[in-house]
Protein backbone atom coordinates (compact mmCIF):
# COMPACT_ATOMS: atom_id res chain seq x y z
CA UNK A 1 0.00 0.00 0.00
CA UNK A 2 1.30 3.44 -0.92
CA UNK A 3 2.60 5.25 2.08
CA UNK A 4 0.63 8.57 2.91
CA UNK A 5 2.16 11.96 1.41
CA UNK A 6 1.72 15.45 1.74
CA UNK A 7 0.40 17.90 -0.46
CA UNK A 8 -1.29 21.20 -0.72
CA UNK A 9 -3.63 22.09 -3.56
CA UNK A 10 -5.45 25.63 -3.76
CA UNK A 11 -9.06 25.88 -5.32
CA UNK A 12 -11.08 29.29 -5.16
CA UNK A 13 -8.39 30.94 -3.13
CA UNK A 14 -9.00 27.86 -0.17
CA UNK A 15 -5.80 25.50 0.77
CA UNK A 16 -6.53 22.32 1.02
CA UNK A 17 -4.14 19.81 2.44
CA UNK A 18 -3.81 15.94 1.50
CA UNK A 19 -2.74 14.16 4.08
CA UNK A 20 -3.56 10.83 2.28
CA UNK A 21 -2.78 7.92 0.16
CA UNK A 22 -2.36 9.16 -3.68
CA UNK A 23 -5.28 6.27 -4.58
CA UNK A 24 -7.66 8.60 -3.06
CA UNK A 25 -6.64 11.98 -3.57
CA UNK A 26 -9.66 12.24 -6.92
CA UNK A 27 -11.99 11.39 -4.28
CA UNK A 28 -10.70 14.13 -1.53
CA UNK A 29 -10.38 16.38 -4.27
CA UNK A 30 -13.72 16.28 -5.66
CA UNK A 31 -15.51 15.97 -1.87
CA UNK A 32 -13.99 19.00 -1.04
CA UNK A 33 -14.71 21.44 -4.12
CA UNK A 34 -18.55 20.46 -3.62
CA UNK A 35 -18.07 21.43 -0.07
CA UNK A 36 -16.39 24.63 -0.59
CA UNK A 37 -18.84 25.34 -3.61
CA UNK A 38 -22.14 25.28 -1.63
CA UNK A 39 -20.77 27.29 1.28
CA UNK A 40 -19.20 31.05 1.24
CA UNK A 41 -15.39 30.41 0.89
CA UNK A 42 -12.95 31.07 3.83
CA UNK A 43 -9.76 30.40 3.34
CA UNK A 44 -8.35 28.87 6.93
CA UNK A 45 -4.23 27.27 7.21
CA UNK A 46 -4.39 25.48 10.38
CA UNK A 47 -1.69 23.09 9.26
CA UNK A 48 1.51 24.65 11.26
CA UNK A 49 4.34 22.55 9.26
CA UNK A 50 2.33 24.20 5.88
CA UNK A 51 2.64 27.38 7.50
CA UNK A 52 6.49 27.00 8.52
CA UNK A 53 7.20 25.77 4.90
CA UNK A 54 5.69 28.88 3.44
CA UNK A 55 9.52 30.38 2.14
CA UNK A 56 8.73 31.11 -1.20
CA UNK A 57 6.97 34.09 -3.19
CA UNK A 58 5.12 31.65 -5.19
CA UNK A 59 3.59 29.82 -2.05
CA UNK A 60 2.75 33.49 -0.78
CA UNK A 61 1.17 34.52 -3.76
CA UNK A 62 -1.31 31.79 -3.49
CA UNK A 63 -2.19 32.23 0.09
CA UNK A 64 -2.32 36.35 -0.40
CA UNK A 65 -5.71 36.83 -1.22
CA UNK A 66 -8.56 36.40 1.76
CA UNK A 67 -12.04 35.81 0.88
CA UNK A 68 -13.81 38.89 2.28
CA UNK A 69 -14.96 42.42 1.04
CA UNK A 70 -13.39 45.40 1.89
CA UNK A 71 -17.00 46.52 2.68
CA UNK A 72 -17.16 43.60 5.34
CA UNK A 73 -14.45 44.57 6.40
CA UNK A 74 -15.30 48.27 6.67
CA UNK A 75 -18.53 46.73 8.85
CA UNK A 76 -16.59 44.67 11.52
CA UNK A 77 -13.59 48.05 12.16
CA UNK A 78 -17.08 50.18 12.40
CA UNK A 79 -18.45 47.58 14.82
CA UNK A 80 -15.70 46.93 17.23
CA UNK A 81 -15.13 50.96 17.08
CA UNK A 82 -18.68 51.62 18.36
CA UNK A 83 -18.50 48.58 20.62
CA UNK A 84 -15.19 48.49 21.86
CA UNK A 85 -13.34 51.68 21.97
CA UNK A 86 -15.36 53.53 23.84
CA UNK A 87 -15.13 51.05 26.65
CA UNK A 88 -11.55 50.93 26.55
CA UNK A 89 -11.23 54.49 26.23
CA UNK A 90 -13.27 54.97 29.69
CA UNK A 91 -11.53 52.67 31.44
CA UNK A 92 -7.72 54.08 30.49
CA UNK A 93 -8.97 57.50 31.59
CA UNK A 94 -9.98 56.21 35.18
CA UNK A 95 -6.40 54.92 35.15
CA UNK A 96 -4.75 58.27 34.02
CA UNK A 97 -6.88 60.12 36.12
CA UNK A 98 -5.77 58.48 39.45
CA UNK A 99 -1.97 58.72 38.34
CA UNK A 100 -2.09 62.58 38.12
CA UNK A 101 -4.50 63.04 41.31
CA UNK A 102 -1.44 63.34 43.31
CA UNK A 103 -0.16 65.98 41.74
CA UNK A 104 -3.39 67.80 41.86
CA UNK A 105 -3.41 66.82 45.87
CA UNK A 106 0.01 68.09 46.15
CA UNK A 107 -1.28 71.12 45.26
CA UNK A 108 -4.01 71.53 47.58
CA UNK A 109 -1.38 70.30 50.67
CA UNK A 110 -2.10 66.79 51.31
CA UNK A 111 1.83 66.93 51.99
CA UNK A 112 1.36 69.34 54.90
CA UNK A 113 -2.00 67.87 55.86
CA UNK A 114 -0.27 64.37 56.59
CA UNK A 115 3.10 65.56 57.81
CA UNK A 116 5.27 64.28 54.91
CA UNK A 117 9.01 64.54 55.42
CA UNK A 118 11.60 66.51 53.31
CA UNK A 119 11.44 65.00 49.88
CA UNK A 120 8.29 62.81 50.91
CA UNK A 121 6.56 63.19 47.86
CA UNK A 122 9.15 61.72 45.93
CA UNK A 123 9.39 58.56 48.60
CA UNK A 124 5.49 58.07 47.78
CA UNK A 125 5.82 58.13 44.00
CA UNK A 126 9.02 55.77 44.08
CA UNK A 127 7.25 53.41 46.37
CA UNK A 128 3.66 53.44 44.01
CA UNK A 129 6.39 53.17 40.80
CA UNK A 130 8.14 49.95 42.01
CA UNK A 131 5.10 47.58 42.11
CA UNK A 132 4.10 49.47 39.50
CA UNK A 133 6.97 48.69 37.33
CA UNK A 134 8.22 45.10 38.17
CA UNK A 135 4.67 43.66 38.35
CA UNK A 136 4.46 44.69 34.68
CA UNK A 137 5.37 41.04 33.04
CA UNK A 138 3.66 38.87 35.71
CA UNK A 139 0.36 41.04 34.85
CA UNK A 140 0.09 40.84 31.69
CA UNK A 141 1.02 36.93 31.47
CA UNK A 142 -1.68 36.61 33.78
CA UNK A 143 -4.15 38.20 31.76
CA UNK A 144 -2.62 36.00 28.36
CA UNK A 145 -3.23 32.89 30.52
CA UNK A 146 -6.69 33.56 31.85
CA UNK A 147 -7.78 36.42 30.03
CA UNK A 148 -8.53 39.99 29.84
CA UNK A 149 -12.36 39.24 30.92
CA UNK A 150 -11.17 39.05 34.54
CA UNK A 151 -8.26 40.59 34.90
CA UNK A 152 -9.09 44.03 33.67
CA UNK A 153 -12.00 45.13 35.20
CA UNK A 154 -10.14 42.87 38.02
CA UNK A 155 -7.11 45.54 38.18
CA UNK A 156 -9.73 48.97 37.75
CA UNK A 157 -11.62 47.18 41.18
CA UNK A 158 -8.31 47.17 43.38
CA UNK A 159 -7.06 50.20 42.59
CA UNK A 160 -10.31 52.17 42.28
CA UNK A 161 -10.91 50.73 45.96
CA UNK A 162 -7.40 51.71 47.04
CA UNK A 163 -8.12 55.31 45.95
CA UNK A 164 -11.23 55.44 48.31
CA UNK A 165 -8.99 54.42 51.26
CA UNK A 166 -6.42 56.45 50.16
CA UNK A 167 -8.71 59.34 51.26
CA UNK A 168 -8.94 58.13 54.56
CA UNK A 169 -5.00 57.75 55.21
CA UNK A 170 -3.51 60.22 58.72
CA UNK A 171 -0.50 60.09 58.26
CA UNK A 172 2.64 59.69 55.86
CA UNK A 173 3.24 56.13 56.58
CA UNK A 174 -0.51 55.06 55.29
CA UNK A 175 0.25 56.62 52.24
CA UNK A 176 2.80 54.55 51.54
CA UNK A 177 1.19 51.18 52.58
CA UNK A 178 -1.57 52.27 50.12
CA UNK A 179 0.08 53.66 47.07
CA UNK A 180 2.49 50.34 46.88
CA UNK A 181 -0.58 48.05 46.18
CA UNK A 182 -2.50 50.96 44.64
CA UNK A 183 0.57 50.63 42.40
CA UNK A 184 0.57 46.65 42.35
CA UNK A 185 -3.32 46.75 40.70
CA UNK A 186 -2.77 49.39 38.20
CA UNK A 187 0.90 47.02 37.09
CA UNK A 188 -0.47 45.00 34.20
CA UNK A 189 -3.47 47.04 33.34
CA UNK A 190 -2.19 49.45 30.11
CA UNK A 191 -0.50 46.60 28.68
CA UNK A 192 -3.02 44.12 28.86
CA UNK A 193 -5.33 46.55 27.72
CA UNK A 194 -2.65 46.99 24.50
CA UNK A 195 -2.71 43.28 24.20
CA UNK A 196 -6.79 43.04 24.24
CA UNK A 197 -6.76 45.43 21.30
CA UNK A 198 -4.18 43.55 19.15
CA UNK A 199 -6.62 40.94 19.06
CA UNK A 200 -9.46 42.85 17.55
CA UNK A 201 -7.37 44.76 15.34
CA UNK A 202 -4.98 44.73 12.33
CA UNK A 203 -1.47 46.46 12.22
CA UNK A 204 -2.29 48.75 10.07
CA UNK A 205 -5.53 49.71 12.35
CA UNK A 206 -3.80 50.08 15.78
CA UNK A 207 -2.48 52.69 16.20
CA UNK A 208 -5.21 54.77 15.84
CA UNK A 209 -6.82 52.83 18.02
CA UNK A 210 -4.39 52.84 21.02
CA UNK A 211 -4.23 56.54 20.36
CA UNK A 212 -8.00 56.28 21.27
CA UNK A 213 -7.17 55.53 24.95
CA UNK A 214 -4.07 56.14 25.45
CA UNK A 215 -5.10 59.79 24.43
CA UNK A 216 -6.83 60.08 28.00
CA UNK A 217 -3.28 59.86 29.42
CA UNK A 218 -2.94 63.58 28.09
CA UNK A 219 -6.76 64.37 28.26
CA UNK A 220 -6.88 63.62 31.59
CA UNK A 221 -4.35 65.67 32.81
CA UNK A 222 -7.35 68.85 31.21
CA UNK A 223 -10.15 66.80 33.20
CA UNK A 224 -8.03 66.19 36.59
CA UNK A 225 -7.13 69.75 36.32
CA UNK A 226 -10.81 70.61 35.84
CA UNK A 227 -12.20 68.20 38.61
CA UNK A 228 -9.60 69.68 40.69
CA UNK A 229 -10.48 72.91 40.28
CA UNK A 230 -14.13 72.54 40.99
CA UNK A 231 -13.38 69.96 43.73
CA UNK A 232 -11.05 72.49 45.71
CA UNK A 233 -13.63 75.09 45.87
CA UNK A 234 -16.01 73.06 47.89
CA UNK A 235 -16.67 73.99 51.33
CA UNK A 236 -16.62 70.49 53.54
CA UNK A 237 -15.14 69.20 57.07
CA UNK A 238 -12.93 66.99 54.72
CA UNK A 239 -10.21 68.23 52.74
CA UNK A 240 -10.20 68.97 48.97
CA UNK A 241 -7.50 65.97 48.20
CA UNK A 242 -9.89 63.80 50.30
CA UNK A 243 -13.21 64.29 48.32
CA UNK A 244 -11.36 64.27 45.33
CA UNK A 245 -9.52 60.88 46.11
CA UNK A 246 -13.36 59.45 47.11
CA UNK A 247 -15.04 60.66 43.86
CA UNK A 248 -12.30 59.27 41.72
CA UNK A 249 -12.14 56.29 43.41
CA UNK A 250 -16.04 55.68 43.56
CA UNK A 251 -16.41 56.16 39.51
CA UNK A 252 -13.40 53.81 38.75
CA UNK A 253 -15.48 51.46 41.16
CA UNK A 254 -18.91 51.68 39.56
CA UNK A 255 -17.27 51.47 35.84
CA UNK A 256 -15.11 48.21 36.79
CA UNK A 257 -18.12 46.64 37.24
CA UNK A 258 -19.78 47.80 34.35
CA UNK A 259 -16.61 46.41 32.00
CA UNK A 260 -17.12 43.39 33.44
CA UNK A 261 -20.63 42.92 32.19
CA UNK A 262 -20.90 44.60 28.66
CA UNK A 263 -17.14 44.55 27.06
CA UNK A 264 -16.28 41.36 24.81
CA UNK A 265 -13.65 39.41 25.46
CA UNK A 266 -12.62 38.54 21.93
CA UNK A 267 -13.86 38.46 18.08
CA UNK A 268 -15.60 34.75 18.91
CA UNK A 269 -17.52 35.88 21.76
CA UNK A 270 -18.62 39.33 20.53
CA UNK A 271 -22.35 39.24 20.74
CA UNK A 272 -22.63 41.75 18.29
CA UNK A 273 -20.90 40.19 15.27
CA UNK A 274 -22.70 37.58 13.12
CA UNK A 275 -21.12 33.84 12.38
CA UNK A 276 -20.17 35.02 9.14
CA UNK A 277 -18.60 37.94 10.78
CA UNK A 278 -16.75 36.32 13.45
CA UNK A 279 -14.80 34.19 10.99
CA UNK A 280 -13.83 37.21 8.69
CA UNK A 281 -12.76 38.60 12.10
CA UNK A 282 -10.54 35.97 12.36
CA UNK A 283 -9.33 36.14 9.60
CA UNK A 284 -8.46 39.89 9.30
CA UNK A 285 -6.01 39.00 11.60
CA UNK A 286 -4.44 36.20 10.17
CA UNK A 287 -3.56 38.10 7.28
CA UNK A 288 -2.27 41.28 9.40
CA UNK A 289 -2.12 40.82 12.44
CA UNK A 290 -0.75 37.28 13.49
CA UNK A 291 0.53 33.89 12.98
CA UNK A 292 -2.55 32.29 14.67
CA UNK A 293 -5.27 33.26 17.47
CA UNK A 294 -6.84 32.19 20.66
CA UNK A 295 -3.53 30.01 21.24
CA UNK A 296 -3.22 28.57 24.21
CA UNK A 297 -0.05 30.00 26.55
CA UNK A 298 2.95 29.11 25.65
CA UNK A 299 5.82 30.01 28.75
CA UNK A 300 8.77 28.95 26.14
CA UNK A 301 6.99 31.32 23.39
CA UNK A 302 6.11 34.11 25.80
CA UNK A 303 9.86 34.56 26.80
CA UNK A 304 11.65 34.10 23.19
CA UNK A 305 12.17 37.26 22.14
CA UNK A 306 14.50 37.68 24.70
CA UNK A 307 17.03 36.13 22.17
CA UNK A 308 16.38 39.11 19.75
CA UNK A 309 18.87 41.72 19.64
CA UNK A 310 16.93 44.44 18.50
CA UNK A 311 14.06 43.83 21.82
CA UNK A 312 17.17 45.04 24.09
CA UNK A 313 16.92 48.31 21.41
CA UNK A 314 13.57 48.82 22.14
CA UNK A 315 13.76 48.37 25.45
CA UNK A 316 16.38 51.02 26.02
CA UNK A 317 13.74 53.23 24.29
CA UNK A 318 10.84 52.38 26.35
CA UNK A 319 13.28 53.56 29.66
CA UNK A 320 13.76 56.52 27.97
CA UNK A 321 10.72 57.23 26.69
CA UNK A 322 9.41 56.72 30.02
CA UNK A 323 10.77 59.58 31.71
CA UNK A 324 8.57 62.07 29.36
CA UNK A 325 6.15 60.84 30.05
CA UNK A 326 6.12 60.29 33.95
CA UNK A 327 7.66 64.40 33.72
CA UNK A 328 4.63 65.26 31.77
CA UNK A 329 2.22 63.29 34.11
CA UNK A 330 3.34 64.11 37.79
CA UNK A 331 5.75 66.94 37.62
CA UNK A 332 3.54 69.33 34.94
CA UNK A 333 2.11 71.32 37.97
CA UNK A 334 5.42 71.76 39.60
CA UNK A 335 7.00 73.14 36.55
CA UNK A 336 3.83 75.84 36.03
CA UNK A 337 4.60 76.22 39.66
CA UNK A 338 7.98 78.56 39.00
CA UNK A 339 5.65 80.98 38.01
CA UNK A 340 4.57 81.19 41.53
CA UNK A 341 0.24 81.34 40.62
CA UNK A 342 -2.07 80.57 43.21
CA UNK A 343 -2.99 76.84 43.94
CA UNK A 344 -5.76 77.26 42.08
CA UNK A 345 -4.70 78.88 38.97
CA UNK A 346 -1.09 76.63 38.63
CA UNK A 347 -4.01 73.67 38.29
CA UNK A 348 -6.07 75.38 35.66
CA UNK A 349 -2.51 76.14 33.90
CA UNK A 350 -1.89 72.36 33.04
CA UNK A 351 -5.25 72.06 31.26
CA UNK A 352 -4.43 73.67 27.76
CA UNK A 353 -0.80 72.13 27.70
CA UNK A 354 -2.55 68.77 28.20
CA UNK A 355 -5.11 69.09 25.54
CA UNK A 356 -2.81 70.05 23.31
CA UNK A 357 -0.86 66.93 24.22
CA UNK A 358 -3.80 64.92 23.29
CA UNK A 359 -4.41 66.59 19.76
CA UNK A 360 -1.00 65.91 19.02
CA UNK A 361 -1.56 62.25 20.11
CA UNK A 362 -3.97 61.92 17.87
CA UNK A 363 -2.88 63.60 14.75
CA UNK A 364 0.53 61.74 14.98
CA UNK A 365 -1.12 58.38 15.28
CA UNK A 366 -3.83 58.58 12.56
CA UNK A 367 -0.66 60.46 10.29
CA UNK A 368 1.39 56.86 11.12
CA UNK A 369 -1.38 54.28 10.95
CA UNK A 370 -2.49 56.46 7.73
CA UNK A 371 1.57 55.94 6.49
CA UNK A 372 2.51 52.93 8.08
CA UNK A 373 5.28 54.56 9.30
CA UNK A 374 6.40 54.10 12.60
CA UNK A 375 10.14 55.37 13.63
CA UNK A 376 10.14 58.88 12.39
CA UNK A 377 6.82 59.59 13.80
CA UNK A 378 8.13 58.08 17.00
CA UNK A 379 11.48 60.10 16.85
CA UNK A 380 9.88 63.50 16.04
CA UNK A 381 7.65 62.74 19.29
CA UNK A 382 10.66 62.41 21.00
CA UNK A 383 12.34 65.40 20.05
CA UNK A 384 9.64 68.25 20.91
CA UNK A 385 10.17 66.82 24.36
CA UNK A 386 13.87 67.35 24.03
CA UNK A 387 12.88 71.13 22.68
CA UNK A 388 11.14 72.04 25.30
CA UNK A 389 13.28 71.00 28.04
CA UNK A 390 16.06 72.46 26.69
CA UNK A 391 14.27 76.05 26.57
CA UNK A 392 12.98 75.24 30.17
CA UNK A 393 16.41 75.28 31.26
CA UNK A 394 17.63 78.07 28.84
CA UNK A 395 14.53 80.76 30.01
CA UNK A 396 14.64 82.81 33.57
CA UNK A 397 12.48 81.95 35.82
CA UNK A 398 11.02 85.46 35.34
CA UNK A 399 10.10 84.59 31.40
CA UNK A 400 6.34 83.67 31.72
CA UNK A 401 5.13 83.31 28.21
CA UNK A 402 8.23 81.57 26.90
CA UNK A 403 8.17 79.02 29.36
CA UNK A 404 4.83 78.48 29.00
CA UNK A 405 5.23 77.61 25.85
CA UNK A 406 7.96 75.51 26.50
CA UNK A 407 5.26 73.23 28.78
CA UNK A 408 3.51 73.03 25.12
CA UNK A 409 6.45 71.75 23.50
CA UNK A 410 6.74 68.80 26.43
CA UNK A 411 3.26 67.36 26.41
CA UNK A 412 2.80 67.55 22.53
CA UNK A 413 6.19 65.41 22.51
CA UNK A 414 5.44 63.13 25.57
CA UNK A 415 2.27 61.58 25.63
CA UNK A 416 2.77 60.43 21.71
CA UNK A 417 5.47 58.03 22.04
CA UNK A 418 3.55 55.52 23.99
CA UNK A 419 1.69 54.61 21.36
CA UNK A 420 3.97 55.14 18.42
CA UNK A 421 6.02 52.86 20.53
CA UNK A 422 3.92 50.08 21.39
CA UNK A 423 2.42 49.74 18.03
CA UNK A 424 5.61 49.81 16.45
CA UNK A 425 6.82 46.57 18.34
CA UNK A 426 3.49 44.94 18.33
CA UNK A 427 3.60 45.04 14.59
CA UNK A 428 6.84 43.52 14.35
CA UNK A 429 6.02 40.13 16.50
CA UNK A 430 3.23 37.76 14.73
CA UNK A 431 3.26 35.45 17.83
CA UNK A 432 0.44 36.74 20.60
CA UNK A 433 2.81 35.25 23.66
CA UNK A 434 5.88 37.41 21.74
CA UNK A 435 3.76 39.95 21.70
CA UNK A 436 2.05 39.57 25.12
CA UNK A 437 5.81 39.71 26.55
CA UNK A 438 6.78 42.69 24.90
CA UNK A 439 4.51 45.18 25.88
CA UNK A 440 4.44 43.64 29.72
CA UNK A 441 8.05 44.18 29.69
CA UNK A 442 8.36 47.24 27.75
CA UNK A 443 5.58 48.98 29.39
CA UNK A 444 7.75 47.71 32.99
CA UNK A 445 10.94 49.73 31.67
CA UNK A 446 8.78 52.75 30.55
CA UNK A 447 7.74 52.69 34.55
CA UNK A 448 11.32 52.79 35.53
CA UNK A 449 11.54 55.88 33.75
CA UNK A 450 8.87 57.22 36.32
CA UNK A 451 11.24 56.55 38.73
CA UNK A 452 13.93 58.17 37.35
CA UNK A 453 11.65 61.61 36.92
CA UNK A 454 10.91 60.97 40.40
CA UNK A 455 14.30 60.79 41.87
CA UNK A 456 15.65 63.75 40.14
CA UNK A 457 12.47 65.94 40.54
CA UNK A 458 13.88 67.00 44.23
CA UNK A 459 12.66 69.87 45.81
CA UNK A 460 15.47 71.19 46.20
CA UNK A 461 15.99 71.89 42.31
CA UNK A 462 12.66 73.74 42.57
CA UNK A 463 11.13 76.30 40.90
CA UNK A 464 13.21 76.00 38.00
CA UNK A 465 14.11 72.95 38.08
CA UNK A 466 17.37 73.02 36.14
CA UNK A 467 19.37 69.76 36.31
CA UNK A 468 16.20 67.79 36.36
CA UNK A 469 15.08 69.26 33.24
CA UNK A 470 18.48 69.09 31.47
CA UNK A 471 18.67 65.37 32.47
CA UNK A 472 15.47 64.94 30.72
CA UNK A 473 16.75 66.35 27.55
CA UNK A 474 19.63 63.95 27.32
CA UNK A 475 17.61 61.10 27.75
CA UNK A 476 15.36 62.23 25.03
CA UNK A 477 18.17 62.57 22.67
CA UNK A 478 19.59 59.50 23.26
CA UNK A 479 16.16 57.85 22.60
CA UNK A 480 15.38 59.78 19.51
CA UNK A 481 19.02 58.55 17.90
CA UNK A 482 18.02 54.72 19.07
CA UNK A 483 14.88 55.51 17.18
CA UNK A 484 16.47 56.97 14.47
CA UNK A 485 19.07 54.28 14.02
CA UNK A 486 16.81 51.32 14.32
CA UNK A 487 14.52 52.41 11.86
CA UNK A 488 17.15 52.50 9.19
CA UNK A 489 18.16 48.90 9.71
CA UNK A 490 14.84 47.87 9.28
CA UNK A 491 14.43 49.56 5.93
CA UNK A 492 17.80 48.40 4.43
CA UNK A 493 17.32 44.80 5.81
CA UNK A 494 13.65 44.99 3.88
CA UNK A 495 15.44 46.40 1.37
CA UNK A 496 18.20 43.16 1.25
CA UNK A 497 15.75 40.67 1.28
CA UNK A 498 13.51 41.98 -1.63
CA UNK A 499 16.58 42.35 -3.62
CA UNK A 500 17.25 39.04 -2.97
CA UNK A 501 14.39 37.78 -3.93
CA UNK A 502 13.44 39.96 -6.62
CA UNK A 503 10.19 42.02 -5.35
CA UNK A 504 9.17 44.88 -3.88
CA UNK A 505 7.33 44.20 -0.85
CA UNK A 506 6.42 46.03 2.40
CA UNK A 507 4.98 44.69 5.20
CA UNK A 508 1.62 44.95 4.35
CA UNK A 509 2.11 42.25 1.15
CA UNK A 510 3.36 39.11 3.33
CA UNK A 511 0.59 37.64 5.66
CA UNK A 512 1.33 37.07 9.01
CA UNK A 513 -0.07 33.64 9.30
CA UNK A 514 2.65 32.39 7.51
CA UNK A 515 5.16 33.98 9.20
CA UNK A 516 5.50 31.41 12.63
CA UNK A 517 9.54 31.86 12.67
CA UNK A 518 9.16 35.50 12.31
CA UNK A 519 12.14 37.69 10.66
CA UNK A 520 14.36 34.04 10.48
CA UNK A 521 11.66 33.40 7.43
CA UNK A 522 12.82 34.95 4.22
CA UNK A 523 9.32 36.18 3.53
CA UNK A 524 9.32 38.72 6.78
CA UNK A 525 8.79 42.21 6.22
CA UNK A 526 9.42 44.71 8.64
CA UNK A 527 6.88 46.99 9.90
CA UNK A 528 9.07 49.99 10.81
Amino acid sequence: MPSPISAVMVYNNNVVHLHHSPSIWPFIIATTMSKLESRPSLKVIDDKAFRHSVTKIEEVAEISEYPFTKEENRCIVRKFDWHILPFVWACYLFNSLDRNNVSNAKSDGMTTDLNFPDEGYSIMLTVFTVPFACLVVPGVMLTRKIGPRFTIPGYMLGWGAMAMINAGCKNFAGVLVVRLILGAFEAGFAASLIFYLTTFYTRGELGKRVAAFYSCQALSGAFSGLIAYGVFQMNSKLWGWQILFLIEGAFTVGFAILTGLMLPWSPSTASFLTDREKEVARLRILKDGSTAIDTKFNRKAFFKPLKDWKFHVFASIALCYGVAASVAGSFLTQIIGRFHYSTVKTNLFTVAPYAVGTIALCVTAWSSDRLRERGFHLASSLIFVFIGCILLVALPVTSIGPAYFATFLITAGAFTPSVIFHTWHQCNDPTEDGRAFRVGTYTFLANLGGIVSAQIFRDKWSPAYIIPLAVTAGIEGLAAILVIGLRMWMYLDNRKRNQAQGVNWQSKDVPTEVLVEGPKNPMFRHFY
